[in-house]
């Protein structure tokens, strides 16, 4: 008998995982259908900028970044100076009643970048010596925002993931056990790194790199910088194909073909497991209305008060919207893709 077809049952788990994740989805019911698009002149009362971006992409990103550093700058809290594709942030001294009426992520970012002095110079995220100086900025909006927006507008079905790949792990160990193969333990070995690596690549990939290339390609700049990100993560998928490979060799390609399903399965399925609450399309349905008056009554005039490369001349009210609603091409734009590879959290 063939090593595949000795082993052709073990590709049973992905598919009972499969399943699992089917049923954890149909749990949630139905979507509620989003509303007619009636124009709103403001955007929904208590929502900042980064957090209608959150309510509208369940996450935070370098677009989320800008559009702070943008708010800020408008109420006076700090200068934006450009110089090429680097941004000169220097602190002003703005008083407590300003301060007072930002956004908690608003407030976080605005001592946590100055926390080393009244002026900073932020270069592109994947200048290395940056990269964790953007993401780190990311995260603390995404901290604040989750504090006050999970479970609102939207719920994740994190314990059904959580043991959905506890369950894989699980069943990987049992499976590389139970296989044909010439090494046992070889064959553990393999399958619980190239799963964990798998799953972690995978990850990255979802929420980082996949929406840094639409911005990318979105803005029309920012490609060359997506370059060293594709070329790490293409060496990485290489060196998973090795091991896939090992594993195939030791064990049976049954078995590699199995955990590479099992990871993604995995990940295929993370994305749609969250779903929008009455209130999250309420205001969802309120962030569209407000967005179209922004495309079709303000972008013309922000992009000519605020042209891409130059310091903004009139930072007004919504362009901190505009940019985090993907509104502007030029300022905005420019900005945001100064930080379009910075970590993406969700």
């Amino acid at each position: 008998m063939q090593p595949f077809q000795q082993d052709a049952w073990l590709l049973l788990a992905p598919t009972v995982l499969f399943f699992y994740y089917f049923v954890a989805r149909l749990s949630t019911g139905r979507k509620p259908k989003p509303g007619a698009l009636v124009i709103r002149y403001q955007p929904p009362s208590g929502l900042s900028a980064a957090a209608a971006r959150y309510v509208v992409t369940t996450g935070s990103d370098g677009r989320s970044l800008a559009a702070v550093i943008a708010e800020l700058a408008a109420r006076g809290c700090l200068r934006v100076e450009p110089s090429g594709s680097k941004y000169k942030l220097s602190r002003l001294m703005s008083d407590r009643a300003t301060e007072s009426k930002l956004a908690p992520e608003e407030k976080d970012i605005l001592t946590t970048l100055f926390e080393d002095g009244p002026v900073l110079e932020l270069t592109p995220a994947l200048d290395q010596r940056n990269t964790a100086q953007n993401g780190r900025y990311v995260f603390h909006i995404q901290t604040q925002l989750r504090k006050r927006l999970d479970g609102l507008y939207f719920k994740r079905q994190a314990g059904a993931i959580a043991l959905g790949v506890f369950a894989t792990f699980v069943a990987a160990l049992a499976l590389a056990v139970a296989a044909h193969s010439r090494s046992t333990t070889g064959s553990v070995f393999f399958t619980m790194w190239v799963l964990f690596a798998g799953l972690c690549l995978g990850l990255l990939v979802e929420l980082s790199f996949v929406p840094a290339c639409k911005d990318a390609i979105r803005t029309r700049s920012g490609v060359l910088r997506i370059l060293p990100g594709l070329a790490a993560i293409s060496a990485f998928l290489w060196a998973i194909g090795l091991l896939l490979r090992e594993l195939a060799k030791n064990a049976s390609p049954a078995l590699s073909l199995t955990i590479l399903s099992l990871i993604l399965v995995n990940l295929g399925w993370a994305p749609f497991l969250k779903y929008t609450t009455p209130l999250g399309r309420k205001t969802l349905d309120e962030i569209a209305g407000f967005r179209a008056f922004l495309e079709s009554v303000e972008r013309d005039r922000l992009e000519k008060l605020n042209p891409a490369g130059e310091s903004p001349q009139a930072l007004e009210e919504y362009l901190s919207y505009a940019i985090a609603l993907e509104v502007t091409e030029a300022w905005g734009d420019h900005l945001s893709a100064t930080f379009a590879t910075s970590t993406v959290c969700r």
